[in-house]
């Protein structure tokens, strides 16, 4: 394209954009632009006259006279020529001009033969159409026809640009009034001032918040509105503004009202044309708020715990210093995006992150543990606690995040979880150790008051007699001591439980009593129970009871010569389910030392050094009695004074038992065994021989095998009516033997009743007994009432 085609390009463009700007193509015509044709049409003495307006396609014919076009393709026109000059365009005789003698309007109807035509050009210059006449037969305008052909058509440009300008004024004029109405009913304040802010309009609602009635206000100054302490402030604020060209101004001042009321207003206002243009609203209740947010925002700032403030999207607007001081983040690094995209690492917990995000876009508050990361990258355990703030409407308006670092209460529970992992394997090394030591000591134990045992019934010489009661009886408190240990450890690994079997309180006390009464007499003491027949019957746990009364009873016999000990059992209450007795254990012995009353239940311990010495013992006595109350919620009371004795007293809860438990304990009767088969199985040929020996005067059948592997041959080739297990042996222990001849298949193998011979006490290993299919235990060193019980139970019919 040349350049002159695009200068005419540009032109064209210019011109069609002028003409849309007046609005009035495609529009009926109007009775003003018919009089301005009919009256072309009567100067120029033509029949036919008309006002064209040419867009890009068409002719818009505004008013015609003798013709009835309302529009007309542009290519065709005689206007296109007339719009291409600057004079008044006119054709003689078109029939004889070449442009024209084609034209359809010249060749048929209304066969035009003289055309006339002036530009209608607007004050920019544009060419908007054309004031056109035409005649049926050649003619010519003269000069004065001409001059009033151009008079008409500037006529018809000022109408069409005084429309314009009318339509302009009426919808500013509507716009107007409709911001006047917006001021007349606005909660703010709107209002026009001259440069010395005197009030030359002002709304309603001047009289809400200064209590003036806008009569009152025309005329005042704005500046006797405004607080005195804040005039200087804005008087600075807006003469430095003008002196550096600023117009426009967003300021706050106090205002006093009519009574006296102080209010704060936000202000914006433009100075033009020597007047003040004002828009002012009530922002008291915001300054209050930001008054306390700016407080909070002190207090935060300064507080040790970081806080971080997001929006209603959960992005982050505000953080505190002691938020960079913990993660290293300050407000650039965090503004605008999620705190979690910042914080998460390579071991986050991101489930546990996405679940708070889940609950924070159910517009829920959570509290979460996370382990995060710093800005250097370090790894940081942060507590978050995430409120959401609702605004008046309910809808979330932020969420006073609140951070504390956790790391180092992190490493001191870890620590701690790590001491109690190792605490636990200590005790459980310890139980394992003590075990172990105890069933190695209890196996040649087993021997020493087996043979004993053994001895004392083949009729020994009388000169044998008191060696064989001191072998025995030393080897029954070196049993007994073992057995504290084991407990004590038991209760101290929380291992040991009570049980809950029907018993016979009275029984139970008389038998203590009769068997500590020989010890007791021997130095010359008098042993009594006073008991209370009001005591019914009960479930408990008779082997501890009996171990915390033998312990109390076995001291102050210990430490009493030619006194009294006396056990006294009274019930305190009792219920439908339960009784309360009470249990007193006192002594005329030596006493316990004010100063020595808190040391005494500790472990091996005692009041005095010289006392161990003088009376033996290894301290755990008392310690054990304590811990063996404490398993039933009791706690043992002590007084005592030295040279006068001690009294020992605590309360216990029982369970009533639903029926009677036999208070005498029945004859023992001969057992008939004669013909029962038995296999002993033990890799200590010791044990094995003291077995023998006791099971012998049974009359009973007896084999022996030495290991796992000769049992389980001898258990096919053989019935036995009882097997004795030994657990630890070399090879295959007891439990797995006892597993494999259950697994051999038949009633037989799976019935034969199989019975743990073990010197240890392990809660898991009497677990296992159960588990492997045997169907009961005996400890070592074997008590012969143990022996004779066991054997009536599982071969006597």
């Amino acid at each position: 394209m040349s350049t002159a085609q695009q200068d005419s390009s540009t032109h064209e463009s210019k011109r069609i954009n002028a003409l849309h700007g007046y609005s009035i193509l495609n529009k009926p015509q109007e009775d003003q632009f018919g009089h301005m044709a009919k009256l072309a049409s009567f100067l120029c003495g033509t029949p036919i006259a008309l006002i064209a307006l040419v867009d890009e396609d068409l002719l818009w014919f505004k008013s015609t006279i003798g013709i009835t076009y309302n529009e007309m393709p542009q290519g065709i026109s005689f206007c296109e020529h007339t719009l291409t000059g600057e004079q008044t365009f006119e054709v003689y005789d078109a029939r004889s001009d070449e442009r024209f003698k084609a034209h359809p309007s010249v060749v048929g109807k209304p066969h035009i033969r003289f055309y006339a035509g002036t530009a209608l050009i607007d004050e920019d210059g544009s060419k908007l159409g054309a004031l056109c006449v035409f005649d049926t037969a050649p003619r010519k305008l003269s000069d004065a026809q001409k001059e009033g052909l151009e008079i008409l058509a500037r006529t018809v440009v000022a109408h069409i640009s005084l429309k314009k300008k009318s339509e302009v004024l009426i919808a500013n004029n509507h716009r107007y009034e409709e911001l006047l109405n917006i001021t007349a009913v606005s909660p703010e304040i709107h209002c026009i001032l001259d440069y010395t802010g005197k009030v030359l309009f002002i709304n309603n609602a001047i009289t809400n918040i200064l209590e003036y009635t806008v009569e009152e206000a025309i005329g005042l100054n704005i500046w006797n509105f405004c607080h005195r302490e804040d005039i200087n402030r804005i008087v600075k604020i807006i003469e430095e503004g003008l002196r550096n060209k600023i117009k426009e101004f967003v300021i706050d001042f106090r205002i006093v009202s009519k009574t006296g009321v102080i209010r704060w207003l936000g202000w914006s206002m433009v100075a033009k044309n020597g007047r003040w243009y004002a828009y002012g609203r009530d922002i008291t209740e915001n300054k209050k708020v930001e008054h306390e947010l700016m407080k909070l925002s002190f207090v935060a700032s300064k507080v040790n715990n970081a806080i971080v403030i997001n929006d209603a999207n959960n992005h982050v607007t505000w953080v505190n210093e002691a938020f960079e001081k913990i993660t290293g983040f300050n407000l650039d690094d965090l503004k605008g995006r999620r705190l979690g995209d910042l914080i998460a690492g390579p071991e986050t917990d991101m489930a546990l992150m996405e679940r708070a995000r889940a609950q924070t876009k159910l517009n829920q508050s959570f509290t979460v543990d996370l382990l995060a990361y710093r800005k250097d990258g370090q790894p940081i355990w942060l507590s978050i606690y995430n409120t959401v703030v609702f605004n008046d409407l309910g809808n979330v308006e932020i969420e006073v995040e609140i951070i504390i670092d956790i790391t180092d209460k992190k490493r001191v529970e870890r620590e701690m979880l790590e001491a109690k992992e190792q605490a636990l394997q200590l005790s459980e090394a310890k139980e394992m150790f003590l075990s172990v030591m105890s069933h190695e000591i209890r196996t040649p134990l087993n021997a020493v008051i087996g043979m004993t045992h053994l001895l004392i019934e083949n009729d020994p010489r009388a000169s044998q007699i008191e060696d064989l009661n001191i072998l025995k009886f030393s080897g029954e408190n070196l049993l007994n001591i073992i057995n504290d240990i084991l407990d004590f450890t038991k209760m101290e690994t929380g291992n040991l439980q009570l049980e809950a079997l029907p018993f016979s309180m009275k029984a139970l006390t008389t038998d203590i009593i009769t068997s500590l009464y020989v010890g007791a007499t021997k130095k010359g003491n008098i042993l009594e129970l006073l008991y209370d027949d009001q005591i019914p019957h009960l479930s408990g746990d008779k082997t501890r009871l009996y171990q915390i009364l033998m312990n109390l009873l076995g001291n102050a016999i210990k430490f009493t010569d030619q006194g009294k000990i006396i056990l006294s059992v009274k019930l305190l209450e009792q219920d439908a389910v339960n009784a309360n007795l009470y249990f007193e254990i006192s002594d005329t012995g030596i006493g316990i030392p004010e100063d020595k009353l808190s040391y005494i239940f500790e472990t091996f311990t005692q009041a005095k050094t010289d006392i161990s010495r003088k009376y033996g013992g290894t301290g755990l006595g008392l310690a054990i009695t304590k811990k063996l109350l404490e398993l039933y919620n009791s706690e043992i009371q002590v007084k005592s004074r030295e040279g006068a004795g001690t009294t020992f007293s605590f309360a216990l809860r029982f369970a009533k038992a639903s029926a009677a438990v036999s208070e005498v304990k029945p004859a023992l009767q001969p057992l008939a065994l004669s013909g029962k088969k038995i296999l002993i199985v033990d890799d200590n040929e010791i044990n094995l021989l003291i077995a023998k020996r006791i099971l012998t005067k049974y009359s009973l059948e007896i084999d022996f095998a030495l290991s796992g592997e000769e049992a389980l041959e001898m258990v096919q080739k053989n019935i036995y009516d009882l097997v004795f297990m030994d657990i630890k042996m070399p090879g295959i222990d007891g439990f797995e033997t006892t597993v494999r001849i259950r697994n051999l298949g038949g009633n037989y193998f799976s019935t034969v009743p199989i019975i743990a011979l073990t010197a240890s006490t392990l809660n898991n290993e009497i677990v296992r007994f159960k588990q492997s299919g045997m169907n009961g235990h005996i400890l070592k060193p074997f008590k012969l009432e143990e022996i004779r019980d066991l054997l009536s139970a599982y071969l006597q019919p």
